[in-house]
């Protein structure tokens, strides 16, 4: 059916440029005939106003016109599709420029440094760890540091090539993600999970590529909390781009495939940071979970 789809679309592409060619061919036959019957003199009989030889002078120049006219367009079309492309690659550019340099500032420091201290806490006798959604792998960095061997994926191929060298990168949907089986020991998503289109089928590619008895850790954005609130109404935050603030849809998700367990994490309030276990106060709802063992 998707066959017959895209053959159906360009058939209707060609017949489109089939039929502004052919309306070009006969607008410029009939504008060079008019012209050469009523003014020029005819290239044959040497009589001016004459019709006929004119329709066959413009039987000649119209071809021409059409040709030179189709091709002026393409190029013109070519070079807009080009600038375009170049646009959206330096505005991904421009962006994780920006996060990254933000991500120097003491704000987003102290941050990290919560969420990479939890992490460790609880990845404590696991060694292979994939991180979904890891952006430019600051944390995952950290946790490549502390001895852990870490895969980040995102669909970023701009953010990954500022991941730390010590970080394995692959460029990819977490939907789409081609792991094999039992490749990792756990899964973590550090605040990416709610910006993923399909989230349910990004979690069974988790608890498909994670061995028996791996774990899983989401970290996600509590919308009760007024750090969420308060950056929800900023059109320019990236929290304004979040596409699931369901909690409880997103752990029953989680809870199909794995044994869970919830915390609550990080008070931000006027730019002061700290841990914090309340759940109107928390930045952060943190889902934990084991694999489940087949029957």
């Amino acid at each position: 059916m998707s066959k017959l789809t895209a053959k159906t679309k360009q058939l209707m592409q060609n017949s489109k440029l089939l039929g502004w060619i052919a309306g070009r061919f006969l607008l410029t036959w009939t504008t060079v005939s008019g012209f050469m019957a009523v003014f020029a003199t005819c290239p044959f009989c040497g009589q001016p106003g004459c019709v006929p030889g004119a329709g066959i002078y413009a039987t000649v120049i119209a071809p021409i016109l059409t040709f030179f006219s189709w091709k002026a367009r393409k190029d013109h079309k070519r070079k807009k599709d080009t600038a375009s492309e170049e646009c959206v690659v330096h505005d991904s550019r421009n962006i994780t420029e920006r996060y990254i340099e933000s991500c120097r500032k003491d704000f987003w420091r102290k941050i990290f440094r919560i969420e990479f201290e939890f992490l460790v806490k609880h990845l404590e006798g696991y060694r292979d760890v994939l991180s979904v959604g890891c952006g430019p792998a600051i944390i995952e960095g950290g946790l490549a540091e502390h001895g852990f061997n870490v895969t980040g994926l995102d669909v970023s191929q701009e953010a990954l090539s500022c991941a730390p060298d010590k970080v394995r990168t692959v460029a990819a949907r977490a939907e789409d993600m081609s792991f094999p089986a039992n490749s990792f020991d756990a899964v973590i998503y550090v605040v990416s999970l709610q910006f993923i289109d399909d989230y349910r089928k990004a979690l069974e590619k988790s608890a498909y590529v994670l061995r028996p008895d791996g774990m899983i850790a989401v970290m996600l954005l509590n919308p009760k909390s007024m750090y969420f609130k308060d950056r929800f109404r900023d059109p320019g935050s990236y929290i304004s781009k979040i596409k699931h603030t369901d909690l409880r849809a997103i752990e029953g998700v989680v809870a199909e495939s794995f044994e869970v367990h919830t915390e609550y994490l990080l008070c931000v309030k006027e730019n002061k940071i700290s841990e914090s276990a309340n759940k109107n106060e928390a930045a952060l709802y943190i889902i934990l979970g084991m694999k489940r063992t087949s029957p």
